[in-house]
């Protein structure tokens, strides 16, 4: 099971490339959401999915953590698969739209500004 969230929490992954594991989590969100839905008529982008993905991300995080013994460590990304799909749902299926919508999420979460700065202080997964 440690392996399953490990590689959950990684966000496929993704969490273990370097440099920047956050970027290259955001990114394959957005790439699977594109595709996905280009492919299938599923938006991961769908209000329901995100909520059942976050409120599942705050265990799977949570976990993780436990498991590497690091707080808030840098390769635990299900968050930004989460917060990137949250973009996606304000955005037209257009892959200009995504890579605009990729790009401001990233600035704004290297940046963190006011209030989400007060979010890191949160425990655990959440």
């Amino acid at each position: 099971m440690d392996k399953i969230i490990l590689f959950l929490a990684r966000g496929l992954g993704s969490g273990l490339l370097k440099p920047a594991p956050g970027t290259w989590g955001s990114l394959l969100a957005m790439l699977l959401c594109y595709f996905i839905e280009l492919f299938s008529g599923f938006s991961l982008a769908s209000w329901w999915f995100i909520l059942i993905c976050a409120v599942l991300g705050i265990y799977i995080c949570d976990v993780a953590e436990e498991i590497i013994g690091v707080p808030d460590a840098g390769e635990i990304v299900f968050d930004e698969f989460v917060g990137m799909w949250i973009t996606l749902l304000a955005v037209p299926h257009h892959f200009g739209f995504y890579v605009l919508a990729f790009a401001l999420f990233r600035l704004f979460d290297i940046t963190k500004i006011f209030p989400i700065n007060n979010l890191q202080k949160l425990p655990g997964g959440l």
